[in-house]
């Protein structure tokens, strides 16, 4: 069911909302998917890590703020899953967790705007990154991870 956008007027009594809520609810209701979701997230990468999946490390947000720490030294080559306009903008608490730039736009890869092509993003202490995926369909393509911004910190 699509909302009419022409409901209810401005002429519609008080008296009839409920029952134009309640006819409406299940499209209501449907508008609460990925693309209106916000998360937060905690990430602790484990030595030798090179994927996270969005569903299970990562939160399925369409907007994410993760604070990301490395439990030892990990370059991350890819997020698997993503979905399309998903972004996720990560804090670096340590500098133990790299982001490898990749020159491929497919299986969930960081496209990452640095020179040269194909370096590693070494984080440090409180720099933060924004990938925002590119066409993905979560279970038939991961797409890629198209770099948005990053701030380096200074202090």
């Amino acid at each position: 069911m699509t909302l009419p956008a022409n409901e209810p007027t401005d002429q519609t009594l008080v008296s009839e909302l409920p029952a134009y809520i309640r006819e409406n609810r299940a499209a209501i209701n449907n508008m609460e998917g990925l693309e209106n979701t916000v998360g937060y997230s905690d990430v602790n990468v484990q030595p030798g890590t090179t994927i996270l999946t969005v569903g299970t490390e990562l939160g399925d947000y369409g907007y994410e703020s993760i604070t990301m720490t490395g439990l030892g030294v990990s370059e991350l080559e890819a997020f698997a899953d993503g979905s399309p306009g998903q972004v996720k903008v990560i804090t670096f608490q340590d500098a133990d967790v790299e982001l490898v730039d990749s020159d491929s736009k497919i299986n969930g890869t960081f496209y990452l705007d640095q020179v040269p092509s194909g370096q590693k993003f070494e984080p440090q202490v409180d720099d933060t990154i924004a990938l925002m995926n590119v066409g993905g369909l979560p279970g038939v393509t991961h797409g890629y991870w198209k770099e948005l911004y990053r701030t380096l910190s200074v202090k």
